[in-house]
């Protein structure tokens, strides 16, 4: 697990490029499987990938690291709440911009808009998850100054 902390930390850019290109392309198939093809899905994925993924880089590796700069300081260890919080904001952050290229060319606004809303809901509560997680594991293996590894 030491080592799967020490990876995400390093590569955290990658992993908030993964959390907005992943998603992106699963709705692009989605499309191409249950609707007829139109333009603007290449438009909605290009979108996400030249502008969303590099957001979704800069927002996970300044959660990370202001995540790490709390467990650091002197007033204490930072807590599974603040992973938390980091995740669910960079959750939101990296589903912006997709979720909002739904508004693209759309026929349907209404639905788009209900769209958008649960992307954001979705998109919260999963990186509340991921940021819990990787937030226990970071307490457990990273070091606090002035204090043991485990104490």
């Amino acid at each position: 697990m030491k080592t799967l902390c020490d990876l995400y930390i390093k590569r955290a850019g990658w992993v908030g490029v993964f959390h907005c290109a992943i998603p992106a392309f699963c709705w692009f198939v989605s499309m191409l499987l249950f609707v007829p093809f139109r333009e603007v899905y290449l438009v909605r994925l290009a979108l996400c990938l030249v502008v969303g993924c590099p957001i979704g880089a800069y927002l996970n590796r300044y959660s990370v690291d202001m995540w790490l700069v709390k467990h650091h300081s002197g007033s204490g260890s930072a807590s599974i709440l603040d992973g938390t919080l980091n995740g669910a904001a960079v959750g939101i952050g990296t589903a912006l911009l997709p979720a909002l290229t739904s508004l693209i060319g759309s026929n349907h606004l209404e639905m788009a808009k209900t769209f958008i809303i649960l992307c954001y809901i979705a998109s919260a509560l999963v990186g509340g998850i991921i940021g819990s997680m990787v937030a226990a594991v970071g307490r457990k293996y990273i070091r606090v100054e002035g204090k043991p590894v485990n104490g």
